[in-house]
């Protein structure tokens, strides 16, 4: 587990129908374990690596299912008493982004007394779980809840607030220290003929519509979602439910985790792998996209195409002013502590990673 769970340990506290010392055990590492139960690619992270997982003489059942046992323990855990509050140490911390990085920080620093302000430019508090997770895959009660919460912990939370350059320096004058948790929230370039045509949508975009509940029905519509990663799965699985025939195609195999791979086929959803996208058809909206497959080239006609190619880091532009170093991708470089070429301030998440799973951000 990158947040280093004890993964033993709570799970025996679950055998012993000990709920309550599971989720302090967890608590202890993770500010999001509901999140991650539910949304980690555990094949890969723990269960992976369980000694369960079936390759073991004997041992015929497979792996432990401890994603499914941390999204229940998670869970429950929303319903107990809150931790005592840290006694006040005199620091003041701002988290610029309220996305899993920004909050697992924030949680993290006021158990230790720190006093923190969370500043982001958006309504909900959650980034991406919040915007970019469909609500079918997240349970968005669950987690305003746990949002909930971390402000009865003390973490204040300044939503619907865009830092700017000026904002940005008056926080670094008023703050022992500020922390960037700004994610990867732009979409790469599609870089294809025809990606402005009417109809042509970012991934991005259409799942903050499908969680605002603003996006169109789409009933005798056939879209095509050019992307082999879970945002695939998730427009794709979305469109579903929005009434269309659905096939998703990725130039290379499929980056999906077999889960998501597996739900997509289960609802439908046609899956084209070994799919290079050339350019996409039509005039004035779009009409299809040809593809360049094994042995041939092949038109798909399409009412509406979702480019879901992956994420960039978009760091501000305010930062090269504070003598901030970032790498040729735009990623901000950090130290082992996370701590940026500016004294005060500090970065982790996508910004630093790049695109990457929330357990990684925390």
């Amino acid at each position: 587990c990158p947040l280093a769970n004890r993964i033993p340990d709570w799970l025996q506290a679950v055998a012993r129908g000990d709920t309550a010392g599971a989720a302090a055990i967890l608590a202890e590492t993770s500010a999001l374990p509901e999140v991650c139960g539910t949304l980690c690619p555990q094949h890969r992270l723990c269960e992976g690596a369980c000694t369960r997982d079936g390759t073991r003489e004997g041992l015929k059942n497979g792996a432990v299912t401890i994603g499914a046992l941390e999204k229940w323990v998670g869970a429950a855990a929303l319903d107990l008493p809150l931790p005592a509050r840290a006694q006040p140490n005199g620091k003041r911390v701002a988290v610029i982004g309220a996305g899993p990085a920004g909050l697992a920080c924030a949680e993290r620093l006021v158990r230790e007394g720190v006093a923190v302000a969370v500043y982001d430019r958006n309504a909900t508090a959650g980034g991406l779980l919040a915007t970019g997770v469909p609500p079918f895959k997240l349970d968005k009660d669950r987690l305003a809840r746990r949002i909930e919460r971390l402000k009865a912990m003390g973490v204040k939370l300044e939503l619907g607030v865009t830092v700017d350059a000026e904002r940005f320096g008056e926080l670094l004058d008023a703050h022992d220290a500020v922390f960037l948790g700004t994610g990867a929230q732009r979409s790469r370039p599609a870089q294809l003929h025809g990606s402005t045509l009417t109809g042509v949508h970012d991934a991005l975009d259409y799942l903050a519509a499908v969680n605002a509940g603003t996006a169109s029905p789409l009933t005798g519509n056939r879209v095509l979602v050019l992307g082999g990663g879970d945002s695939a799965m998730d427009c794709a699985r979305s469109v579903r439910r929005l009434g269309a025939a659905v096939s998703v195609a990725t130039r290379g195999d499929f980056r999906a985790s077999p889960k998501e791979i597996e739900a997509a086929r289960e609802e439908g959803v046609e899956l084209l792998a070994q799919h290079v996208p050339r350019s996409l058809l039509g005039s004035a909206a779009v009409e299809g996209v040809r593809f360049d497959s094994p042995g041939t080239s092949r038109d798909l006609p399409a009412d509406r195409v979702i480019l879901a190619l992956g994420q960039v880091p978009a760091p501000p532009a305010w930062l090269a002013a504070h003598g901030v170093m970032l790498d040729e991708s735009g990623r901000i470089v950090v130290d082992g502590q996370g701590r940026t070429t500016h004294p005060k301030l500090y970065a982790g998440g996508d910004n630093t990673r790049g695109p990457d799973l929330v357990v990684t951000a925390m």
